[in-house]
């Protein structure tokens, strides 16, 4: 299961507007894991302001996968499944 994580962000003090957020992508299944991390920055354009207190860590992701693109969001989630996969290719241990 790929599960979007903020780890931080970096606001304006004077307004509270996000400048920098740093995310984090989880894929686990069962005992296998893989991770990604990355950040994105922001320029305050537009009159979408919401203010700090009001944001929710979904509303960011979502900010963070159109900063992204479908594109490559969706190549950062295969690349995780890939990971995966390949844990599952391989075992620990002794035959005794």
């Amino acid at each position: 299961m790929i599960t979007w994580t903020i780890s931080q962000m970096q606001r304006k003090a004077d307004d509270g507007f996000v400048i920098h957020v740093w995310y984090r992508v989880d894929d686990v299944d069962g005992q296998y894991s893989s991770v990604a991390t990355g950040e994105c920055d922001y320029t305050q354009t537009g009159p979408d302001f919401v203010p700090y207190d009001e944001l929710t860590q979904d509303m960011v992701v979502g900010w963070v996968k159109d900063s992204l693109g479908a594109e490559q969001v969706a190549a950062l989630e295969a690349n995780l499944d890939a990971q995966l996969d390949a844990q599952k290719q391989v075992a620990l241990g002794m035959p005794w």
